[in-house]
């Protein structure tokens, strides 16, 4: 709702002083710009910084390619678009992501990028108020649609669908409704019922509301009750010298206070905080904010050509060399090999990095041509099969992907991430191709969201060959938490005392079904030896999870050594 509010706010304030400055001839675009690149960029920027700093000696290496690609949009002032697709805003890994909040500062900038043009455009205030009811009237409309149809998370972070809490604060300023007899009259009344409205708004939405929408509506009206009712008890009491320095430094508190949660987070793995822990956050986020103010952001605000171009073309620099160096450093430093903290064997074979379809194990001495295929899961397991295929005498072809498994039958056309789209479109030939050629399919993937690939599952088993023959291999279980992150060593550290819980993960009767019921499919089932995760994610004190799904190669190659007899039991049945 404080997004919502300040939208509202800088529409109404911010086109003031534009249509102002227009209406006396004084206005620059080129000076507009200017003035807010001196008003915001520069603290951003050394928060940025400072954010690559903290980066080195809190997050794990595993994380830097994802870290490195939001700095990469956060820095261009584009980062709503880029969390938009990755992940949800209340979530567990967008709560310990330090640069989330910067969706709303790219808003905001992309905003005031067309707004002084509109002004400039339409000078006559009456054809500006009308075309800026239909407008927001179209995109209130068009978003509450798109929520409904399942797209909240671009809309939450979309410029287009937050653009009408701009142009309500807009319509307000121009209506100068603030000056009519009865809005003076009842000025205490109508902020009143602003506050009001808040209030409620606050304790009754949550994350799971259709928000923004027509809900993000209610909120505006509210905002701009309380900004119209300028003679108010409630303006006198908002405007008192205490909460006017709270304004004053609220710019510096915003870039701070959500990167301090989240390294916290991140650092801690942990999402509540307990009364200490919120007021030594206060503290931290007050402090930093004060030093931001009073050393970058004020000092800089007012300067003039090189004593402004300067420092801030520094920021520039060195934000661009924290991406190179602090990388380098933070793989450099780190005291666990990569091995246990990144998937590092297939990946020629798999997904956006497909290259060719892979061919591991031993020399082939079964005559059969088998297929290994899945998501992510399998990917984990490719050496897993490979051992084993080294020491029973079979090699095996294999593909992979992320999400969406190696199968036929999946409509890229049902995937609503372009990207994965893509790949799927790129894999779709080679996949058809390889199940033709096989005499042997082994499929692996996530079984908590089999469900999905049930349809996909059938279609594949109803177009088998006579001869082809298809083992399905049981998951292996998930983690409540990232053990690199949580350990910091792919050495058990005895110190920490972490508690994981552990979900074992069983395929969906959408799915077995379809392999009770067929003579040329089996289910491979390893959860007879499910002992094996009794001290998950290690295995002898050695890391074995490179994230809380995912085997790394070191618990790929120990899952094998328990598991072989029951594969090779599987296997021989379809060689036969």
């Amino acid at each position: 709702m404080g997004v919502d509010i300040f939208f509202v706010i800088s529409g109404f304030l911010i086109s003031k002083i534009i249509h102002s400055k227009i209406q006396k001839n004084t206005f620059s675009l080129l000076g507009f710009y200017i003035d807010r690149i001196k008003r915001i960029v520069p603290a951003y920027y050394c928060m940025l910084i400072i954010c690559w700093l903290l980066f080195l000696f809190v997050f794990v290496p595993s994380d830097l390619g994802k870290y490195k690609l939001g700095y990469f949009w956060t820095f261009l002032f584009n980062s709503n678009h880029h969390f938009a697709n990755v992940d949800d805003y209340f979530g567990a890994l967008s709560n310990e992501n330090p640069l989330l909040h910067t969706w709303t500062l790219a808003v905001e900038m992309q905003f005031y990028l067309f707004l002084p043009l509109i002004l400039l455009v339409i000078r006559n205030l009456r054809t500006l108020l009308i075309t800026l009811y239909i407008t927001s009237i179209i995109i209130i409309g068009w978003s509450t649609m798109e929520i409904y149809n399942a797209n909240k998370a671009s809309m939450y972070f979309s410029l287009v669908s937050r653009s009408s809490e701009f142009f309500i604060g807009v319509i307000a300023a121009f209506s100068k409704i603030e000056n009519k007899s009865w809005v003076k009259n009842h000025s205490n009344y109508l902020s009143g019922f602003g506050l009001l409205i808040l209030i409620v708004s606050a304790i009754v939405f949550n994350e799971a509301s259709p928000f923004p929408g027509i809900l993000a509506l209610v909120v505006c009206i509210g905002a701009v009750l309380i900004l119209i009712s300028q003679d108010s008890k409630i303006n006198h009491y908002i405007s008192n010298k205490y909460l006017s320095y709270l304004g004053e430094i609220s710019y510096s508190v915003y870039l701070w206070h959500w990167p301090i949660m989240a390294f916290y987070r991140y650092y801690t793995q942990s999402y509540e905080f307990s009364f200490i822990e919120i007021v030594s956050i206060l503290l931290a986020t007050m402090i930093a904010s004060l030093l931001s103010y009073y050393l970058i952001e004020r000092p800089l605000r007012s300067k003039e050509r090189l004593r402004f171009y300067l420092p801030f073309s520094f920021m520039i620099v060195l934000n661009v060399l924290m991406v190179f160096f602090t990388s380098q450093v933070k793989l450099r430093v780190s005291n666990i090999p990569s091995i246990y903290i990144f998937p590092s064997f297939g990946l020629n074979s798999h997904a956006g990095g497909f290259k060719e379809v892979e061919v591991y194990g031993g020399k082939n001495e079964i005559g059969k041509r088998i297929l290994f295929v899945g998501d992510s899961h399998a990917l984990t397991l490719k050496p897993f099969v490979d051992t084993i295929g080294k020491k029973n005498g079979f090699s095996f072809r294999t593909l992979t992907n992320n999400v969406y498994p190696t199968i036929p039958f999946i409509d890229p056309s049902s995937i609503e991430d372009k990207g994965r789209r893509k790949i799927q479109e790129k894999l779709n030939p080679i996949i058809s191709r390889e199940f033709k050629m096989a005499d042997i399919i082994i499929i692996s993937f996530y079984s908590k969201e089999a469900d999905r690939w049930a349809v996909a599952v059938n279609k594949m088993i109803n177009n088998l060959k006579p001869n082809q023959r298809v083992l399905l291999l049981s998951d292996y279980p998930t983690l409540d938490k990232n053990p690199v992150r949580s350990n910091k060593d792919f050495i058990k550290d005895q110190s920490r005392n972490i508690k994981y819980t552990i979900q074992f993960n069983q395929m969906p009767p959408s799915i077995l079904n379809n392999f009770s019921a067929r003579e040329n499919v089996k289910f491979v089932d390893f959860s007879k030896n499910k002992s094996f995760f009794n001290d998950a994610p290690f295995h002898n004190d050695t890391l074995m999870y490179y994230d809380n799904a995912h085997l790394n190669v070191f618990g790929s190659l120990k899952y094998a050594e328990k598991n072989e007899l029951k594969f090779m039991e599987g296997l021989n049945w379809a060689i036969k």
